[in-house]
């Protein structure tokens, strides 16, 4: 984005919120580097498709990203839990 607008821009104040970056600075402990890593890629993904399916129902113009990470990581949590294949957290 710094790129697009030729001035430098701080992501924290535009673009990613600081929940946003506690949160997923919490879940660490959960992975390991390259599952960490999917996850976080993943999570983003799971987050557009989510706003894309439910903005007729969010009026805001965000993302509630750490919200949408968070049921991802319950989605995750609960596969590893109840289905026997590839685990990716360290629980």
């Amino acid at each position: 984005m710094s790129l697009k607008t030729k001035k430098f821009l701080n992501p924290f104040e535009n673009y990613f919120g600081l929940g946003d970056l506690l949160f997923y600075i919490a879940i660490t402990p959960l992975f390991l580097l390259k599952n960490y890593i999917l996850y976080f890629i993943l999570s983003m993904l799971f987050a557009i498709l989510m706003q894309l399916g439910l903005k007729k129902f969010i009026k805001e113009e965000t993302v509630p990203l750490a919200g949408f990470s968070a049921l991802f990581l319950f989605i995750i949590l609960l596969k590893d839990n109840f289905i026997d294949f590839q685990k990716i957290t360290l629980l």
